[in-house]
This record gives structure tokens, sequence and C-alpha cells, in this order.
């Protein structure tokens, strides 16, 4: 029996947890409440949806917002599945009964009735109703929130996949040897907008290339993976997400996944993003080879130093073992630094255009040596169309299995050498892989050479010789 007001509907549907984003849950109600408006006797309802939204928590709704002026327009029935998806605080009903002084309305319940709430019996019953709700929700969540911090206490992981980990904290090697770059950089002195840009220019992709980040690194997500407990194995833990310090969440102890970086890492980590002092900066550039190329004699590390052969003379820039009145054996030698970093340079870059064959199965030249393999044959699949040896699908296809293998050996080569740098890098080109090489920053250039070479160590030589390559000894990586 349908009970005239003034015959405006409106049916307002909310779901507080959307987990798959489907709208199924909203799905279902739509039905029911369309089915009931019907028995009422309205064909034609305004429908009002808030998906994915919590009536307890105060967020905003702006479905429910625009209800409510439909109501003040002129709306005098609200049909819902049942009365806790209208309203869950006093608050909020108490608002409404304010507006149905000057504007009649009947509340519809799929599942508990209707009520009138311009009738004191209605209002009655839509308080207790409400205070009924708030009490449960009240509750709900103090018990979720125990039973995540009991969770969070036990090193259970918690949440989706994150960068550097699958399902359940499962290790992905590739990334985390990226989260391993990233942080070593960070505590280097390098800024988090530095940090990123290296990840663009690099082509190293994100995790979710299409959650609206473009497949592009920015330095909130940066910030994001550095503040993370879960790098170094251990659990956080934050009642209220919306209030995520600067350092991070709290963290309670250790996990049960494999760690990244060490405990110690992540707390001078923290103590860094939490510096209030602390302003972005741009840290001095770095020598090409200081400190990784070391003295043959005491095993120290070089540092570069300007020298002036004779007065008068323009100043050279040289490594030199730095004296140290606590260890006699230290000083005395050096080496002129612009002919060694051009030296090296070359090493590394003729290392990447020919890398030698490896007898092991996952070393760093056996990978290198792979990508140089499939860039091989991708130029054999292009030959073989214009010979009209294959067909244009057969190249299609031959061009798509080679494409997809590079891609899949960079990775490799980044999760079992650590060699971050290296992807996306020319491989096998050595024109293509001069042009890569000016375009890095002197950071990228020290972290390829460290990948490609084991030890850097000067020979001593005799006084007054020019620069003479035998000093230098090169040890590789497997």
């Amino acid at each position: 029996m349908r009970i005239e007001l003034g015959g405006r509907a409106a049916v307002y549907l909310r779901i507080s947890q959307d987990r798959t984003g489907q709208q199924a849950g909203i799905g279902r109600q739509r039905e029911d409440c369309l089915a009931h408006a019907a028995r009422l006797g309205f064909a034609d309802p305004i429908i009002f949806v808030d998906n994915d939204v919590s009536a307890f928590d105060g967020g905003r709704r702006p479905g429910y917002d625009l209800l409510v002026r439909e109501v003040a327009a002129g709306v005098d029935h609200v049909i819902v599945w049942h009365v806790d998806r209208l309203y869950r605080r006093p608050k909020e009903l108490e608002d409404l009964l304010s507006l149905v002084k000057q504007h009649p309305l009947r509340i519809e319940a799929v599942r508990g009735g209707g009520m009138d709430l311009n009738t004191a019996e209605g209002r009655l019953m839509a308080r207790q109703l409400v205070a009924i709700a708030a009490y449960e929700s009240g509750h709900k969540s103090d018990r979720v929130k125990r039973a995540n911090r009991q969770a969070a206490e036990e090193g259970a992981w918690h949440g989706p996949a994150r960068y550097g980990y699958g399902a359940g904290g499962t290790l992905i090697p590739e990334q985390a040897a990226v989260i391993r770059e990233i942080a070593d950089r960070f505590l280097a002195g390098q800024s988090l907008r530095s940090i990123a840009a290296w990840l663009n220019r690099s082509g190293i992709p994100p995790q979710r290339a299409s959650s609206g980040t473009a497949g592009r690194w920015y330095p909130y997500t940066v910030r994001s993976i550095l503040a993370s407990a879960r790098i170094s194995g251990q659990r956080s833990y934050a009642p209220d997400r919306r209030q995520d310090p600067p350092e991070g969440r709290e963290i309670l102890g250790l996990g049960v996944w494999e760690a990244i970086i060490t405990p110690d890492e992540t707390a001078r980590i923290r103590a860094m993003l939490g510096d209030p002092s602390r302003r972005p900066h741009t840290p001095a550039t770095p020598s090409l080879l200081g400190g990784i190329a070391r003295c043959g004699k005491c095993g120290a590390g070089l540092v570069v130093s300007g020298h002036r052969p004779a007065t008068g003379s323009p100043a050279t820039r040289r490594y030199t073992c730095r004296k140290d009145p606590t260890q006699p054996e230290r000083g005395g030698l050096s080496i002129d630094a612009t002919r060694l970093d051009d030296h090296i340079t070359q090493h590394v870059l003729r290392r990447l255009a020919r890398p030698r064959p490896s007898s092991g199965t996952e070393s760093v030249a056996s990978l290198l040596q792979r990508i140089v393999e499939i860039n091989t044959r991708l130029d054999h699949v292009g030959q073989d169309l214009r010979d009209g040896l294959i067909s244009p699908g057969e190249h299609r296809a031959g061009l798509a299995a080679a494409e997809e293998a590079i891609p899949h050996a960079e990775r490799r080569l980044v999760a079992t050498g650590g060699a971050t740098a290296l992807y996306g890098a020319p491989i096998g080109d050595p024109d293509g892989l001069h042009r890569w090489w000016r375009g890095l920053e002197v950071a990228d250039k020290r972290a390829v050479i460290t990948t490609v070479i084991n030890t850097l160590r000067i020979a001593p030589g005799k006084p007054g010789r020019r620069f003479d390559p035998t000093r230098i000894r090169i040890t590789r990586r497997p």
C-alpha cells in the first residue's frame, strides 16, 4: 500500500568497503531497493550512490549530500536496503530530523520496514536504531584494530603485493636490487627528486604503471618505499592510515619475510626523512673513480686533488693516496685523474659492447652475452625478411619473441648481479653505448663501473713517468 505524502522518491545505496572495485554489493542493493520502490508504487525513483564509503568514520559522502539537497527540494520518500545504509552516527540523524521539520520525510527500508520521521514514534525508533548502529560500528572497529595490531606484533605480512615483494611477502629479486640502490643513493646524500629522476632515466618501471603515475617515478613514491619498515624485514602498524608521520609508521618488531636492507639502515633513513631541518639539496658532484680506485701499496681509496707540476704551469687533476700520520704506509702514490677516467670508461664500454662468455649460467657476463645474442637475432630476422627467406608473419613473430626476451634478460641481470645501473643500457651496440654514457650523471656512471669492475688498484709508478696503463690492475665481475 502506497503512503501519499508528496509522491517523490529517491533510492540511496551505500557500501562501506568494496574490495574488488566491482560494486557487487551496490548492485545487489540497487536490485532490492528498486523492487521495493515498485511495490510502493514508485516507478522511476532518483538513485544516489556512495560506493566504498563508510558512514561511521566521518568521511565525506557525496551521494548522501546530493540526497539531502533533493529532500530539501521536495523528495519525501527515501528507500534504502537498511537504515544503517543511510546514517550510522547520531549527529547525522539529528541533522536529518532538523530538515524534516520543514520537509516531511518517510524512510522505507527493504530490511526493517518504514519510519515516518514526522511522528514522535518514528523519530524515537530512528534514534534507537542509530544508537545501536553507532555502538556496533565502534565495537567492530575496536575488534578489527586489536586484531590488526596482534597480527602486526606477530610479524605477519599485511596487505597486497608491494614493490620488492609479491603476495604474502615473497621477495622479487630484480625489484629488491632496485630498492637496495635507492637506499644506497639516499643514504649517500641524494635527494628524493634526484633518485626519482635517475629511476625514470634508467627506464626502470614502477610496480603499478596504471595507477595514475603514467609509468613514472615521483619523489613521493620513492619516499613511501624508503619509509616502509617492510624493506628491512620489519612489521609496522598505524591505527589511522590517514595520519602516517613523515618517517613512517610505528615499528613493532621483525616480520616473517626476507629483508632487503638492514633495520639499522631503515632507522637512519627514517631519521633523515623525519628531520625538520632537512631541506632538498644537491650534493657535491663526486669524481668518477674517487674511492673506487685504490692504492696498490696500502689498499686505501684514492681521492682526487689538484696538482701543479711547476710554477706557472696549469694545474692537473690527480688521484692520490692521502697521507695519514697514524699510518706511515699511506701516501706517495698518484696518477693522472683525467687519463685514468678515460681509460676506465673505455674499458667499461668495451666490456658492455663485447661481453665475454662466462661459464656461470646466471652471472653478469653470461646475461650480458645473452642480451647481445638477442640483439643479433633481431638483426638476422630483419635481414631474413629482406632476403625473402621468411614471411612477414614469421618476421613479426620472431621480432616479438626477441623483444620480449630482452626485458626478461635485463630483469635477470638486475636480480643476479645487482646491476640496476645497466637496466636499459644498449648492450652490444658500441655507438649506442657511447651516447648512453654521455647522458649519464657521474653517480650513475660510478654505479655502472662498480657493476662491471670488481676491484681497481693502481700500482706504484716511477717518479716523473707519464701516464702508464700497465700500473692499472683490474679484476672483473664474473
